[in-house]
């Protein structure tokens, strides 16, 4: 898409319309980052850019970046009022020329609403389909109907492929945008950093754990507990930084299991951080995740941007993510001994070797999860539709 104009590219007398971005929220998180980031940068580059969401925090930020947003309930579960029509009275009244659903609820909701109006439909999937009876749900059938359908990972386009999904459907991989730069271990200051060691109480010489997943049932934090203990002659601290909200009793739960053990000094619970670039340059290894079976690694990325050593579970898109040796190790999924092996070997990398590790894995990130490159793909598929 030119920078000039992303709208341009043949499309004649319809160049005055908008293109429509449709999620099901605009709260915080990479996939709702990533239609917003889409509107903002075409509004940049003077096209004609809507949004409509659920609604969300992020909906101030949208209206910053001069994109009008209308709210819709746009999730399947959402009893209010009648989002179909509304969404057609939309599109019609913003002349949309193109139409980018992210998430399923948000594809199937726009196709029900265009009807026999046709608008070209780009959609793009974040998650693991949901089978019933071995079969893919509604949802998925109809989310596979776009005129292209982007693929958060080469994990998820093979599982689609594999089960005979994607048979006359034009689907590409194209991985969540990040901020790559806003990771950087070099946008961190000293007093950003030093804050959060007072503020965490952190010793200064214990090499940090990060573990960032929901506090909730089945996140695998006690498999983390079970692998750490294995090294409690050594020195060290892990952080379990919660991921959206936390489900209290488990948190309870969980305190509680650390100070019986005799552990709370040494792993530390937090709900979330308004400062990630911060925390990563704090860390020294990051536990992607525990059980895998991600569509996307969001965490494994960012980690890999901020240039760490990441570990993850040998399975899902964590497997494509990491390489190991390269950038970070795998382990059985949900299990604590062979995490508390690729633990061991991180823990006793020489100075060289793990500042080789780090290189290679924001070399990685930039090369692959950079935001401007996401951006440009989807825009050559936008150009693509609109000839």
């Amino acid at each position: 898409m030119t920078a000039t104009n992303p709208t341009t590219g043949g499309m004649g007398e319809r160049s005055s319309g908008a293109i429509v971005q449709v999620s099901d929220f605009l709260e915080a998180g990479p996939v709702n980052r990533v239609a917003l980031d889409l509107a903002a940068a075409i509004q940049r580059f003077g096209g004609d850019s809507k949004i409509m969401s659920g609604g969300g925090l992020m909906v101030a930020e949208a209206q910053r970046a001069g994109v009008e947003h209308a709210t819709v309930s746009v999730a399947s579960s959402s009893p209010m009022g009648n989002p179909r029509g509304k969404v057609a009275g939309k599109l019609v009244e913003w002349d949309a020329q193109l139409v980018h659903s992210h998430g399923e609820d948000a594809a199937c909701l726009v196709l029900k609403a265009v009807g026999k109006h046709r608008v070209p439909h780009v959609v793009s999937l974040y998650d693991l389909p949901v089978q019933r009876n071995g079969k893919p749900t509604p949802g998925l059938q109809t989310a596979l109907k776009g005129d292209r359908v982007l693929l958060a990972s080469p994990f998820l386009q093979n599982l689609l492929q594999e089960a005979g999904y994607l048979h006359d459907v034009r689907a590409s991989v194209v991985p969540p945008g990040l901020a790559v730069n806003a990771l950087h271990p070099s946008v961190v200051t000293a007093a950003r950093l030093t804050r959060m060691v007072r503020d965490m109480e952190i010793t200064a010489q214990s090499p940090v754990i990060l573990f960032p997943a929901a506090l909730q049932d089945g996140a695998g934090h006690d498999i983390v507990i079970e692998a750490l203990k294995a090294h409690q002659d050594q020195t060290w601290v892990c952080l379990f930084i919660g991921v959206g909200q936390p489900e209290r009793r488990y948190q309870s739960r969980l305190t509680q299991r650390l100070e019986a053990e005799g552990l709370d000094r040494r792993i530390k619970i937090y709900n979330g951080t308004e400062d990630p670039a911060t925390l990563y340059k704090l860390t020294d290894i990051v536990i992607s995740t525990v059980n895998g079976n991600l569509a996307f690694d969001y965490a494994c990325a960012e980690s890999q941007a901020a240039g760490k050593v990441v570990l993850g579970a040998n399975n899902g898109a964590t497997e494509y993510q990491i390489d190991p040796g390269t950038n970070g190790a795998l382990f059985d999924p949900g299990d604590a001994e062979t995490l508390s092996m690729a633990l061991g070997w991180a823990m006793s990398l020489e100075p060289d070797k793990r500042a080789e590790l780090e290189n290679s894995a924001m070399l990685h990130a930039f090369k692959t999860y950079k935001r401007d490159e996401t951006a440009r793909q989807i825009f050559d598929i936008y150009d693509e539709l609109l000839a």
